[in-house]
C-alpha cells in the first residue's frame, strides 16, 4: 500500500508538470492582473493593465490578436479577440470553435471570481493550447478567444464583438454565403472557481424550485443527492441546439483527474420559454452566451453559480469578492481542472492531430514510461 501512496504521489507530480494545468500561472495571474476592480470610472488605470496582459498573453499563445474598440454610450470599451487559424480556415469545412470571458467588473467589487476566474481559466487553456503548438500539434478547424469589456452592464461587449467584429470578419474570410457554416460554437465562461463542499452550501431559489425540478430532474436529484454542496461546475445549454458542444465539454471533464470536481447539466429547451417563465429561467441568461444564441451561434454557459453557492451569497458583485476569499488551494485546483477540460475540449472540436514528434514530446514520452515503470516495480514490491 505504501508502494502505492508513493506511485501514485509521483504520477500526481508528473501529471501536474506535464499534462495538467499549470496551478501557479493561474495564481500568479489571478494575484498580479485579476484581483482588483476593472471599471472605466472606479479604476481605469487597472482595467487597462489587464487588458494588456490579455492582449500580450494571446499575443504569446501564437494568436492573430486584435483590439476591438467600440463607444457605447459616449463611453469607449475595448475587447481583445484572438484568432488561431485551422488549416481549413476561409473555407465552409472549417467548424470553428472558441472560448469567450468578460475582464471587467461592477464598481465596487474586487472581480476575482467574477469573472478573473474565468479570463484566467481562459488564458490557461491557451498556455496549454500553445505549449501543444509548440510541440508539433495542428487543427484542421480554427479558434477563436475573446475576452469581453463591459459585459456587467448589459452584455454590451459581447453583442458588439458579434455585431462589429465576428460577423465582418466571417464575412471577409469566409464570403457572403456565411450561414453555410457550421460552427462548434463558444464556450463561454463566468464566475468558475468557487467550490464548496460543505453540505447545504448550494441553494435553487425557492421560486424556481419547481421549475427546476420540473426541467432538470436528473440534474436536481443529483445535488440533493449530495446535500446539496456547491462541488459541481454546471453546463447551461440549449438542448437542440448548443447539445453537441455540451456534451463535448461533460465528456471530456469526466475524462480529467480530480473526480470530487464534479459537473451538472442545465439543457433546457430554449424556444419553450415564455413569459410565465422567463423570470425563472432568468439566471441561466445571465452571461454573454445569450448574444452568440440570439445569433443563432451554438454557446455554452459554465459557471459555478455565482451568487447560489456559499460565501458568494454575500460576495457575488461586492468587495470580498477578493483574493483572501477566493484564492484557495481547492479554488485554484478547481479552476486548473476547469481550465484543463477547456483546453481538452478545443483540441478535440479543433480536431488537432500530431504532425511530428518532437524532442518535448519524446522527453515527456520518456519521463512518463520511466514513471509507469517505477510504479508497476512499486506496487510489485
Amino acid at each position: 500500500m505504501k508502494s502505492l501512496v508513493q506511485f501514485i504521489g509521483i504520477f500526481s507530480v508528473y501529471y501536474q508538470a506535464i499534462l495538467g494545468a499549470d496551478l501557479e500561472y493561474i495564481r500568479s495571474t489571478l494575484t498580479q492582473h485579476f484581483s482588483d476592480t476593472r471599471h472605466h470610472i472606479a479604476n481605469p488605470a487597472y482595467k487597462s493593465q489587464a487588458r494588456l496582459f490579455i492582449y500580450d498573453e494571446f499575443q504569446k499563445g501564437g494568436l492573430n490578436t486584435t483590439y476591438h474598440n467600440f463607444i457605447y454610450l459616449g463611453v469607449s470599451y475595448t475587447n481583445v479577440i484572438g484568432v488561431l487559424r485551422g488549416e481549413r480556415f476561409g473555407t465552409f469545412e472549417d467548424e470553428i470553435v472558441g472560448v469567450g470571458a468578460h475582464y471587467d467588473t461592477v464598481n465596487i467589487t474586487k472581480g476575482v471570481d467574477d469573472n478573473g476566474s474565468g479570463v484566467t481559466a481562459m488564458l490557461e487553456s491557451l498556455r496549454q493550447i500553445a505549449a501543444g503548438n509548440k510541440g508539433g500539434k495542428r487543427r484542421k478547424n480554427t479558434i477563436i478567444f475573446m475576452a469581453f469589456d463591459h459585459e456587467e452592464y448589459g452584455l454590451i461587449g459581447s453583442k458588439f464583438a458579434i455585431e462589429q467584429w465576428l460577423l465582418p470578419w466571417l464575412t471577409q474570410n469566409y464570403g457572403q454565403q456565411v450561414e453555410s457554416l457550421k460552427p462548434n460554437g463558444i464556450i463561454i465562461l463566468d464566475t468558475v472557481m468557487n467550490y464548496n463542499s460543505s453540505a447545504k452550501s448550494q441553494i435553487i431559489p425557492p421560486e424556481a424550485v419547481k421549475t427546476f425540478q420540473d426541467y432538470f430532474p436528473e440534474t436536481v436529484s443529483s445535488i440533493a443527492s449530495d446535500n446539496f454542496q456547491g462541488d459541481f461546475l454546471a453546463t447551461i445549454f440549449r438542448q437542440n441546439l448548443d447539445g453537441f458542444l455540451a456534451s463535448t465539454f461533460n465528456s471530456e471533464w469526466l475524462g480529467e483527474p480530480q473526480p470530487e470536481f464534479e459537473i451538472e447539466k442545465f439543457g433546457f429547451p430554449y424556444q419553450d420559454v415564455n413569459e410565465d417563465t422567463w423570470n425563472v429561467f432568468a439566471n441561466l441568461f445571465r452571461s454573454d452566451h445569450v448574444n452568440f444564441w440570439e445569433t443563432n451561434i451554438p454557446a455554452i454557459f459554465i459557471t459555478d453559480s455565482a451568487d447560489f453557492r456559499g460565501q458568494m451569497q454575500q460576495c457575488y458583485h461586492n468587495a470580498c469578492d477578493n483574493l483572501a476569499n477566493i484564492l484557495t488551494d481547492n479554488n485554484v485546483r478547481f479552476l486548473g481542472k476547469t481550465a484543463d477540460t477547456i483546453a481538452a475540449t478545443l483540441n478535440k472540436l479543433s480536431e488537432a492531430y500530431n504532425q511530428n514528434t518532437s524532442a518535448a514530446s519524446t522527453v515527456g514520452d520518456f519521463i512518463f514510461t520511466f514513471l509507469f515503470s517505477i510504479g508497476l516495480n512499486m506496487l510489485m514490491l
